[in-house]
């Protein structure tokens, strides 16, 4: 599958090649609009991903040109703007999914997959022609249910012929499917491929002549006869993989790529900062430039996406402001200039104060953490592997009595308690603890009692689900998953906010609980928001610059409409002042921006239940 990148930040597209790479995508980059439409002229492109902000050329109207030129390929569009009018703009320019600059990498391929899915006949559980199947998520290929290695370019190859059984491919068309444009190989090592792949795939069991050349054309799979078909569905066989153990979660591995990227590529980023510190000095001495400024300016616009997709918000935030003083009009006042040098300081220290690469840390605390109670030993890392692969972190707990600990110290999304007749007391106490009435956690109880009353009773002190104990890890991991998603199923929110940085990570936390969340940097535009979303939640900034969130608040209060929806603030300002004027306007919930991303999808889900707006989590 090949796919073109175009944007002008090199550094962040280098990293997003790398990671595509690995995936077994052969990747293009193209630095503006003229080269990406040469690109588009040349090769037969896949996926498109499209930068929103380009030098040459606006991504919006790029988009429509190529759409104009009858390109069908999807387009994925990337912007560091996270309002929804920016959103339908792209959309209605013909892009198929846009994505918020920082993104969380894990998220954009799964996009990836998604468009793909949806552009696609094919299940991407499997592809599968005879006894051969193969798994595009995990890259496995089997032969008769028996693993087969493979290069690289021998699976690419594979999955090409797959993805097109009765197709011939010329040694043109299988370079142009496969190689990238600096990487271009001789038709003697494209054949030398094919003779690997055919030794590796006679080795398995399959016939010698199961990539068939077909003599002045090419080469693809030797057609199956309907009688010879093992009739077996590549979906139904990729399910038995991942309930055997080949389903892995390439989560960790992704993490770590990302920091090893970030150690590869952060000499970049230390150049676009001092362009920016030249910027400093070039306003000290009065001779800031058009050209110099109009270059700062889009160093710190490219800082501001590149940070925040390594973790560094708070540096993100900075060159935000930063790009906001240059875009001013006219020389800057004294004020400006101290505070354009002392933001850019700070901006150079944030850096170092995060250089151990945070993306990890953001990512751990966003996720949903569960408490695993009283299973034995041999479950630990089946259950810690099975929630890692849906996003989900697992504390464990050996014991009742070391979970009550543990409950008071951590926050929890939810619970899964194994109890039999012996330790259904502690079961029951523990429930009782993590499950008060004013903040319910989900909690789903493994067990082999029979008994009616005992069960009445652990269902009347709290528990969720009720699960047999013969149940596997990957059921209830599956089950927990479903439970903590019911509570948030439908929940529209809509979050405003003047800071896209905020708005985007809002929706990066909220997106694995499964809240459909609108983002809105300009509150002019609330009443039409919520009259087109109608939502059932409403997040807000206590200060913005051409609004106060209090203001709105009593507003909305004094709206016979709009009166009883709920309203939570979000703001750096944690005192008790702060909080008391929200309350006294008609605030539901104040979270501080500092624990947002631990505490923000909770807090919303007790904040639905109280108002019966949530759907009920059901056995």
């Amino acid at each position: 599958m090949r796919i073109l990148l175009v944007d002008d930040d090199a550094a962040l597209m280098n990293i997003l090649a790398e990671q595509l790479i690995k995936q077994r995508y052969v990747v293009d980059i193209a630095a503006d609009g003229k080269i990406a439409e040469e690109w588009v002229s040349l090769f037969s492109y896949d996926f498109i991903i499209l930068d929103k902000r380009l030098p040459d050329i606006e991504g919006i109207a790029l988009c429509q040109r190529l759409r104009k030129q009858k390109v069908t390929s999807p387009i994925l569009m990337l912007t560091a703007e996270a309002n929804s009018a920016t959103k339908v703009e792209a959309l209605n320019a013909g892009a198929d999914d846009y994505v918020v600059k920082p993104f969380d990498f894990e998220e954009l391929f799964a996009r990836i997959r998604a468009l793909r899915r949806r552009d696609s006949n094919v299940l991407e559980s499997g592809l599968q022609q005879g006894d051969l199947m193969i798994d595009p998520n995990t890259f496995e290929v089997f032969y008769q249910d028996r693993p087969l290695r493979m290069t690289p370019k021998e699976y690419a190859m594979l999955e090409l012929f797959l993805r097109h059984p009765n197709q011939v491919f010329s040694l043109d068309a299988i370079i142009d499917n496969l190689w990238s444009f600096e990487d271009l190989p001789s038709g003697d090592a494209v054949r030398t491929h094919i003779k690997g792949l055919r030794q590796k795939l006679k080795a398995g069991g399959a016939p010698k002549d199961f990539v068939e050349t077909v003599y002045g054309l090419g080469y693809r799979l030797k057609a199956i006869k309907p009688e010879d078909d093992a009739g077996a569905s590549a979906s139904a066989i990729a399910q038995s993989r991942s309930q055997s153990g080949s389903k892995k979660s390439n989560k960790s591995d992704l993490r770590a790529a990302i920091a090893a990227a970030w150690e590869k590529h952060q000499s970049s980023i230390q150049e676009r900062i001092d362009v920016l510190e030249a910027a400093v000095t070039a306003v000290k001495e009065g001779q800031l430039s058009i050209e110099l400024k109009t270059v700062g300016q889009s160093q710190a616009h490219k800082l501001a996406g590149s940070l925040g997709c390594f973790g560094f918000a708070e540096g993100s935030r900075i060159a935000r402001e930063v790009e906001q003083l240059l875009k001013l009009d006219g020389p800057l006042t004294q004020p400006q200039r101290l505070h354009f040098s002392a933001l850019v300081k700070n901006l150079r220290k944030s850096l170092k104060d995060g250089a151990e690469n945070q993306a990890v840390a953001n990512a751990a605390a966003i996720a949903p953490q569960i408490l695993v109670v009283g299973a034995d030993e041999d479950l630990h890392t089946a259950l810690a592997a099975e929630a890692m692969a849906v996003g989900l972190q697992c504390a464990i707990a050996p014991d009742h009595k070391t979970a009550m600990a543990s409950a008071k110290k951590l926050s929890l999304s939810g619970a899964l308690i194994w109890t039999s007749t012996e330790t259904f007391n502690e079961a029951v106490a523990l429930l009782n603890a993590l499950a008060p009435p004013s903040d319910e956690t989900p909690a789903l109880v493994i067990t082999d009692i029979q008994d009616f009353a005992k069960r009445l009773q652990l269902v009347q002190q709290g528990a969720t689900v009720i699960l047999d104990s013969a149940t596997s890890p990957t059921h209830a991991i599956a089950a927990m998953q479903e439970t903590l998603k019911a509570a948030s199923q439908s929940a529209k929110v809509v979050a405003i906010d003047d800071d896209p940085q905020v708005l985007a990570l809002i929706e990066t936390i909220l997106l694995p609980w499964g809240f459909k969340t609108t983002t809105l940097d300009n509150p002019a535009q609330l009443f039409n928001t919520l009259e087109s979303v109608q939502p059932d939640l409403l997040l807000m900034d206590v200060e913005m610059p051409e609004a106060n969130g209090l203001e709105i608040c009593r507003v909305l209060r004094a709206d016979e409409k709009w009166r009883q929806i709920p309203i939570l603030f979000l703001s750096v300002h944690d005192e008790d002042n702060t909080q008391h004027q929200a309350f006294n306007v008609g605030a539901d919930d104040f979270i501080s921006k500092s624990t947002m991303a631990t505490e923000l999808p909770t807090r919303l889900i007790n904040r639905l239940k109280r108002t019966g707006k949530a759907a009920p989590a059901l056995a």
